[in-house]
């Protein structure tokens, strides 16, 4: 929530307090767009960073699945960002670090496009 928790330090203290309290942080909610909330949503790329910025941080037993649930009742899917892509210059792959550096990583032998 915008002004609230959407800030890596403090969710880092959330999750690792709740994982203390063996309980694990199963969801990280993106709000909803429902009327008269606006003010507690942030962007999904801004979502997307905060979750960046945890996944070097935290555990993976801190960390939630960052979920958007879909308006109209469609469900909800996870919303993390994508670290790996495909290079367009050569063959192999794209990494993204958690701060946003990339790096070449090169294709696996038996790597095929289908």
């Amino acid at each position: 929530m915008r002004g609230v928790n959407d800030n890596a330090a403090v969710l880092e203290a959330l999750f690792r307090g709740l994982v203390a309290m063996r309980v694990k942080p199963y969801y990280l909610h993106h709000a909803d767009l429902a009327r008269g909330t606006s003010h507690f949503r942030t962007g999904i790329a801004a979502g997307q960073r905060l979750v960046r910025s945890l996944r070097g941080h935290i555990s993976g037993l801190c960390q939630p699945t960052y979920v958007l649930d879909i308006p109209g009742g469609y469900g909800k899917v996870p919303m993390n960002p994508c670290a790996v892509s495909p290079s367009r210059s050569c063959s192999g792959w794209i990494i993204e670090d958690g701060a946003g550096l990339k790096h070449a990583y090169p294709p696996d032998p038996d790597d095929t496009e289908g």
